[in-house]
């Protein structure tokens, strides 16, 4: 008599764990390494575009161009190292969106175009930089186990290169090109240097395009940790001229006396304290302004700005009983502004809403005391 069959009740383990509210708005996160693959032609390109500004950004490149001559000849994104472009060393990528690991037969003909052009001189190979220092391939799914071991092989990699000219290479130079490998161009071939082609991993990819301004918006997961706020110098400095100028106007209006610099607040305690206080707000949002430039994209801190502005400016335009209490009434308000539209939300801090205001003052667009 057979055994019975041992049959168990099914319990996902998620329903023995109680959820966050970021996992119930967006489920589980799918690293970024695997959203790659699934890109579509349209997003692997902008992706490559925002991974080589990290490159651009770093200072290896001088400027970094889609090559859009007439007709393929191996060159897909050119980046210069120096103002004067193809007369000084110059890198090469190549991006290709496959549903597959690169083969050596994906990249046969684009090494043969490389070789051909270069040695015909056709232009832009026609410059003093012939060819490029690097020319790198980049796929979503990478290079397969075949092609990465050529690619970390040199001499291997050309003795297999030059089996397949006449088979792979020759014909995707172009149509009507006759290219076979001998006489001066087999004798260029022997000389070319296969260590220029190189690869990079989707890890590569995915840890450089993080320190860009587009990986957050691309891949979300949040903004890194902003660190502490910078501390104002003893002395101002020349940026702070306008909205101290004011400010002391502020004081001045409160006192019923000029206060032509910061001396004079000593005779007024609360004032002085006050005065270093509104520094230590505007070096905050000085700091995250940085922050921003560094890791968010053109305006997202300028659209902060202007959120706190909208926020504040009818508070500011008021009635107040001096020019003072128009600093403190809007510097408070500023403080308990909503803005989580903003994705700097999460690394923005009371003090940085409040000394926004104090960059508003400096570029004229809030004034304390009234003519």
């Amino acid at each position: 008599m057979s055994e019975p069959l041992a049959l168990s009740e099914i319990t996902p383990s998620a329903a023995s764990e109680v959820p966050c509210a970021a996992q119930v708005a967006g489920g589980i996160p799918v690293p970024a390494v695997r959203l790659l693959q699934i890109m579509s032609p349209g997003e692997w390109e902008g992706f490559t575009e925002e991974w080589l500004s990290f490159h651009k950004a770093s200072g290896s490149y001088h400027s970094i161009k889609r090559y859009s001559g007439p007709g393929d000849l191996g060159l897909d994104v050119v980046a210069f190292t120096e103002a004067e472009g193809f007369d000084k060393p110059w890198d090469s990528y190549q991006c290709k969106h496959y549903d597959h690991p690169l083969t050596p037969g994906d990249v046969y003909g684009e090494i043969g175009k490389i070789i051909y052009h270069s040695f015909q001189r056709t232009p832009p190979y026609n410059q003093r930089c012939r060819v490029p220092r690097r020319h790198v391939f980049i796929a979503p799914l990478g290079v397969g186990i075949m092609l990465g071991r050529f690619l970390r092989d040199p001499i291997r990699f050309k003795k297999e290169v030059r089996a397949k000219w006449d088979s792979h290479c020759g014909p995707a130079i172009g149509a009507g090109i006759p290219a076979p490998l001998k006489g001066e161009l087999l004798a260029y071939f022997d000389d070319f240097e296969f260590s220029i082609f190189d690869d990079r991993s989707a890890v590569e990819l995915i840890e450089q395009h993080a320190q860009t301004v587009f990986y957050a918006p691309r891949f979300g997961g949040g903004l890194p940790p902003r660190g502490m706020p910078d501390v104002p110098p003893s002395e101002p400095t020349e940026v702070e001229s306008l909205y101290l100028r004011k400010l002391l106007d502020a004081y001045g209006d409160h006192v019923a006396a000029t206060v032509s610099d910061r001396t004079a607040l000593a005779l007024y305690p609360e004032l002085e304290s006050h005065y270093y206080r509104q520094r230590v707000l505007f070096y905050s949002a000085e700091s995250l302004r940085n922050f921003a430039r560094d890791r968010t994209p053109p305006r997202t801190y300028e659209s902060l700005r202007d959120d706190i502005y909208n926020g504040v400016v009818d508070i500011c335009e008021g009635p107040h009983t001096d020019a003072l209490a128009r600093v403190r009434n809007t510097v408070t308000a500023a403080g308990q502004l909503d803005v989580s539209g903003n994705a700097l939300v999460g690394v923005t801090k009371i003090a940085d809403k409040q000394g926004i205001c104090h960059q508003l003052a400096n570029e004229d667009r809030l004034t304390w005391k009234k003519p």
